[in-house]
């Protein structure tokens, strides 16, 4: 006993480090996102700051902005991408997420062997749920993040779009400007209402929360678990963890649907 608890302490080591490790190959990953798309952006930048004064418009302006961006996106890069080599760096994201699902599987054989039962499967099953909380967190922070950048850049935006459309009475150059803003404002506007990103994030939020509860109650032996045999209740658990995901694939087809065929 004492030798399998060693095994599942050094896999549950083996779990943490994966994770920590897929954690940064997905940062260097964003980073090298950002770069293909940040550098092109600022190279246009510079280009508008070089002709800015043929519109009238002072360099310093949009030069400072410009420049903090182009250094900011330079150090992240540097730090997260070309800093670290083949061997150092972490692999790739998706090896990552290979090894993750062995070394869980494995620790699922490893319970089951040592609670005496024949139910691998359920056991990895259950050993998974942190896995599956830590997605559906993540995308509902996702999505919710998304939504409050749209619901900002609306509230700033309309206010904005009124000052510029007052100041352009004055200064013909501010037209533009107040163009842009107008669109920008309608841009947000629109993705927020057909993508529902408010409603994905808190239905995502209310099956992570629901799932927490079960395998909390399960891990206590309290609520619908409470005197049941350890294979009867793990049973049950996966009933109810998959009734839940059911339930929230189901919403997810509602809210992709069209209003009209959503209401009927």
């Amino acid at each position: 006993m004492a030798t399998g608890v060693e095994n599942l302490l050094e896999i549950n080591r083996t779990l943490l480090t994966l994770e920590r490790q897929l954690r940064e190959a997905r940062v260097a990953r964003r980073a090298a996102r950002l770069a293909i798309i940040g550098l092109p952006l600022a190279a246009f930048g510079a280009l508008a700051l070089k002709i800015a004064p043929d519109f009238g418009v002072d360099k310093r302006l949009i030069g400072w902005p410009i420049g903090v961006a182009i250094a900011a996106m330079l150090l992240w890069l540097a730090f997260y991408g070309f800093s670290r080599s083949e061997t150092d760096g972490p692999p790739a994201p998706e090896e990552l997420e290979l090894e993750l699902a062995v070394s869980r599987e494995r620790k699922a054989h490893l319970l089951a062997g040592l609670a005496g039962q024949t139910l691998p499967r359920q056991y990895a099953y259950w050993d998974q749920l942190d896995a599956e909380l830590e997605t559906l967190r993540r995308s509902a922070a996702y999505y919710r993040r998304i939504n409050n950048y749209l619901q900002s850049t609306v509230i700033v935006g309309s206010l904005a779009a009124t000052a510029v459309s007052s100041l352009s009475l004055a200064d013909q150059a501010l037209r533009w400007a107040g163009v842009g803003t107008t669109f920008a404002v309608g841009l947000a506007a629109g993705f927020t209402g057909y993508f529902k990103f408010r409603e994905r994030s808190f239905y995502l939020q209310q099956t992570a929360d629901a799932v927490e509860y079960e395998r909390n109650c399960f891990n206590l032996g309290i609520g619908r678990y409470k005197g049941k045999p350890e294979q009867e209740a793990l049973v049950e658990l996966v009933e109810e963890v998959e009734r839940l995901r059911s339930e929230q694939r189901k919403r997810e087809q509602n809210i992709d649907q069209p209003p009209e065929r959503a209401e009927s």
